[in-house]
C-alpha cells in the first residue's frame, strides 16, 4: 500500500506538534471502526501522545474483549483538540455529528479522514482514503509503519478485529494475497486470533439465536432470485435482543443457493435500516443502497430511510 508523499508529510508533521488527539468512530459501531479508533489510540499513547475516542454509540457488547474499549465516550464531543482522526466513515453523516459540529467537515480543523469506501467524499483537510484496501484497519497499520510509530500486542489485536470482521473472517471476497500477508504480520506483532474468532464469530447469546430464529423464521425469495428477511421492533422486544446482535446474520442468509443478493431489512426507533451482500461479481450492492442514499462496497452496502415497516400479503390465480 502506498500513500501520497506529501500528504504523508503533512500527517507526519501535525502529530509532531499533536498532544490532545481525538479519534471518532461512526455510529452503530462495527469492529473495523472500532478497531482503527483503538489501534490508533493504543500507538499514540505509545509515543506519549494524549489520545481520546468517540463514538455517538456506544461500543456493542460483543467487542468487550478488544483492549482499551472501555474508554471509547460517548456523548458530545469538544472541538478542542489539537489533531482529529475520523475512522471508516464514508460520508460525514455517519458519524452523527454533521449537524452538530459542522466544523468538522469544513477543513477549518486538522481532521485526518482515513477510509475504504469508495463513495467517501473526502471531507477531511488530509484524506487517506484507500478504497482497494479491505478495511480500514488495514490503512491504519500501514500508515502507522509509514510513520514509523511501533504497533504493539494491543494495537494489533485492535486492528486486526477491524480486517477480520470486514472480510467475514477472511471468507469474503475482498480477502486477497495482500490481505493475509497484512493480517500475518499483525499477528507477528502480537494480534490475539484467537480471542478475535471466539468472541465475534463463535460466541452467541440466547438472545441473539432467538432473534436469528425470527430473522431465518421470515426468510423469503423473490422471483428475481433476491433472498430477503425483515426484522420489526417486536422481534427485538420479543426476543430481548439488542440491535448490535443482527452483526452476521445477514452474510448467513447469503449462502442460499443460487441468491442474486441478500437484503435484511431492520425497523428501529422510526427508521429502516437496510443491509445487504451479495457472493456475485457481476452484481454490485453499493449502486443498489445509493438509491435509497446508502452507499458501501460492491459486496456489502447499507442504507436507512425513515418509516417502519408493514406486512402485506398478495395472492393470485394461477391457471395450471
Amino acid at each position: 500500500m502506498t500513500f501520497n508523499a506529501d500528504e504523508l508529510k503533512s500527517i507526519a508533521a501535525l502529530l509532531r506538534q499533536a498532544n490532545r488527539i481525538l479519534m471518532i468512530s461512526h455510529k452503530s459501531p462495527d469492529g473495523d471502526t472500532l478497531g482503527s479508533a483503538l489501534g490508533l489510540y493504543q500507538a499514540f499513547r505509545g509515543i506519549g501522545k494524549a489520545p481520546e475516542m468517540f463514538c455517538l454509540d456506544a461500543p456493542p457488547e460483543v467487542f468487550k474483549f478488544m483492549p482499551n474499549v472501555e474508554q471509547v465516550r460517548t456523548g458530545q464531543p469538544t472541538l478542542d483538540y489539537d489533531a482529529y482522526f475520523i475512522v471508516d466513515a464514508g460520508a460525514t453523516h455517519l458519524t452523527g455529528l454533521h449537524e452538530t459540529h459542522p466544523r468538522l467537515f469544513d477543513k477549518s480543523l486538522p481532521v485526518v479522514n482515513i477510509d475504504h469506501h469508495p463513495t467517501n467524499s473526502l471531507y477531511g483537510k488530509y484524506n487517506v482514503v484507500v478504497p482497494t484496501a479491505a478495511s480500514a484497519t488495514m490503512i491504519v497499520f500501514e500508515l502507522l509503519n509509514a510513520l514509523e510509530i511501533p504497533v504493539d500486542r494491543d494495537a494489533a489485536t485492535c486492528l486486526l478485529t477491524g480486517l477480520y470482521t470486514d472480510t467475514g473472517s477472511f471468507m469474503h471476497s475482498n480477502t486477497t494475497p495482500e490481505t493475509l500477508r497484512v493480517a500475518a504480520r499483525m499477528i507477528a506483532k502480537g494480534a490475539n486470533l484467537r480471542a478475535i474468532s471466539k468472541d465475534i464469530f463463535n460466541t452467541l447469546k440466547i438472545s441473539t439465536m432467538h432473534l436469528w430464529g425470527r430473522v431465518l423464521r421470515n426468510v423469503y425469495q423473490t422471483p428475481e432470485g433476491v433472498t430477503m428477511s425483515v426484522v420489526n421492533q417486536k422481534d427485538f422486544e420479543d426476543s430481548g435482543a439488542s440491535y448490535d446482535e443482527m452483526t452476521g446474520v445477514v452474510d448467513y442468509i447469503n449462502s442460499v443457493p443460487g441468491a442474486q443478493y441478500s437484503v435484511i431489512l431492520t425497523e428501529r426507533d422510526g427508521k429502516v435500516k437496510g443491509s445487504l451482500r451479495t457472493l456475485k461479481d457481476e452484481i454490485n450492492v453499493n449502486n443498489i443502497a445509493a438509491v435509497y442514499g446508502g452507499g458501501g462496497h460492491a459486496k456489502a452496502a447499507g442504507f436507512t430511510v425513515p418509516g417502519q415497516l408493514e406486512k402485506e400479503i398478495r395472492w393470485k390465480v394461477v391457471d395450471r
